[in-house]
């Protein structure tokens, strides 16, 4: 009964993890400092504690609260005959598997109507590409998404974000010598609106930078 109640706790805390991280930091249009980027993506870069998980998980909830995580039911063998000590070692692998995740977002500059970075939009990046290859954050690589406002068909903006992802990617690994491999483009087009209620908007025509393990 102990392990079943670990299990179900285990499924309430990845839910509110889910709601933890629902919120970016948002820079706007205002160029954060480099110690600023890097303090947003501290948790990213925290390395687990091995010694942080005991036998009875004692902790852990609040451990993990603000990390995002993904729990897959299959890594569970729902057999009745499935041991107390196998469920405890799934739980055990699961929690030591969550990775923290957080985000940054920025309104970035762009010629109108194309990739082209303009010069506002190299000062907006170059805090973050000095955080990118600072000491605190060199063992995180990246994904860039390209946004776009909801002016347009989807397949123009989806390939204009995906551009626009790309341009960006481009500055920081040409600019800060990083390793390209450690940052990866999504365009994300019009399907993910900063303001939903204000289509139009221009703060929705942004770049979020997700840090991943």
């Amino acid at each position: 009964m102990k392990i079943l109640h670990l299990l179900f706790c285990l499924l309430g805390v990845m839910a509110l993890t889910k709601i933890a991280c629902a919120e970016d930091i948002n820079f706007g249009k205002n160029p954060p400092s480099t110690q600023q980027v890097i303090e947003a993506f501290k948790p990213a870069a925290a390395k687990p504690d091995d010694e942080a998980i005991d036998n009875d998980y004692e902790g852990d909830i609040e451990q993990n609260r603000k990390t995002r995580s993904t729990f897959e039911m299959n890594n569970l063998d729902a057999s009745p005959k499935a041991s107390n000590k196998k469920l405890k070692k799934t739980i055990h692998q699961t929690l030591r598997k969550v990775s923290t995740e957080v985000a940054i977002s920025q309104e970035i500059y762009f010629v109108y109507k194309s990739a082209e970075l303009t010069d506002a939009a190299k000062v907006q990046l170059k805090p973050v590409g000095e955080a990118l290859v600072s000491d605190e954050l060199h063992n995180l690589d990246f994904v860039v998404e390209g946004h776009t406002d909801a002016i347009g068909g989807y397949a123009y903006n989806k390939n204009l974000s995906e551009e626009r992802a790309k341009s960006v990617k481009n500055f920081l690994v040409n600019q800060f010598h990083i390793e390209p491999s450690r940052i990866r483009i999504i365009g994300k087009g019009k399907t993910d609106l900063l303001d939903p209620k204000n289509p139009e908007s221009e703060v929705n025509r942004r770049v979020r930078i997700v840090a991943t393990k």
